[in-house]
């Protein structure tokens, strides 16, 4: 194992729980944060009202998570103590330029951002999010995740890598997903976060949903994660237990574990009541992603 390969075991150890799993509370996305909390005029909500009501998500719920999952707008609103408000949690930044509602465009980074900047600002991890068509042309796509994980290979910076599938039919989403997982997953990120590969209605049975959760399994060379969506907690979790089941190495989750706190449907409690039991199905049922990355001895020697 090269040095900087050390360097990123042990960067990656950082945003993952002590046993090696990703329990992450993701809170990136701007528009649909602002969509979710004001549904009805969701351009009411300023950049600094935006940035309080995170804050004070982050400060009630990091704790319970490995890392969080911020943008760089929230990041610098917390000045010089932003460690301090994560009390210890690992710190992933996304640097994409989009949200979950843009319309397609050629991916890239926020303007003025860079890995290098990231990595100046003692975060561990960075994540890049990018639409595809599986049945169309990803070359801009595919150059997008290779500049940046050379820029990632240069600092020593961990690269989470979200391919984020479009597809017309409900039936389409395994083979969809499974190609995102064909094309992105050899670019040189080190964890993928994906969608979960089937469907979301409840008549799929657990050996179909574990089935499907192992031929990603079969296809990723690095770790895997899988998103929520925005989706129900409640189906979200049965996906994570047959995710974890397959192979996978935990989750990043954002509005199923936070709405109903966000929103004043419920206290902050139903979020870190959230994040334990999904942490919980994570540590006890998925794989600790060094046995899948081959860097176990750098991750061993970054916990001592």
């Amino acid at each position: 194992m090269h040095a900087r390969d050390g360097v990123r075991s042990g960067r990656l150890a950082g945003v993952a729980t002590g046993t090696g799993h990703f329990a992450v509370l993701a809170i990136d996305h701007v528009r649909s944060f602002a969509t979710t909390v004001r549904p009805d005029d969701p351009d009411s909500f300023t950049p600094d009202d935006i940035r309080s009501a995170k804050l004070e998500l982050v400060e009630g719920l990091a704790a319970h998570a490995a890392a969080v999952l911020v943008d760089p707008g929230f990041l610098a609103g917390l000045g010089a103590g932003r460690r301090e408000s994560l009390r210890g949690t690992g710190l992933i930044l996304g640097i994409e330029d989009g949200d979950y509602e843009d319309v397609i465009t050629a991916p890239r980074l926020l303007p003025g951002w860079d890995v290098r900047r990231a990595s100046e600002l003692d975060v561990d991890a960075v994540k890049i999010s990018v639409y595809f068509d599986p049945d169309g042309d990803t070359a801009a796509a595919e150059r997008f995740v290779t500049d940046v994980a050379a820029q990632c290979e240069a600092t020593g910076t961990p690269l989470f890598c979200e391919p984020l599938a479009l597809y017309g039919r409900p039936e389409d989403r395994r083979r969809a997903v499974l190609e995102g997982v064909r094309i992105f997953g050899h670019l040189g990120a080190d964890v993928l976060k994906l969608q979960f590969p089937e469907p979301g209605a409840r008549t799929a049975s657990c050996r179909e949903w574990v089935e499907a959760c192992r031929e990603v399994d079969r296809l990723s060379p690095v770790p895997w994660t899988i998103l929520s969506e925005g989706g129900d907690y409640g189906l979200f979790r049965q996906q994570l237990r047959s995710a974890c089941r397959a192979g996978a190495s935990g989750f990043l989750a954002g509005r199923a574990v936070w709405r109903e706190a966000a929103t004043g449907q419920a206290g902050l409690s139903s979020g870190t009541d959230r994040l334990d039991e999904l942490r919980g199905i994570a540590v006890s049922e998925g794989v600790p992603w060094p046995d899948r990355a081959g860097h176990r001895k750098g991750w061993q020697e970054s916990r001592t």
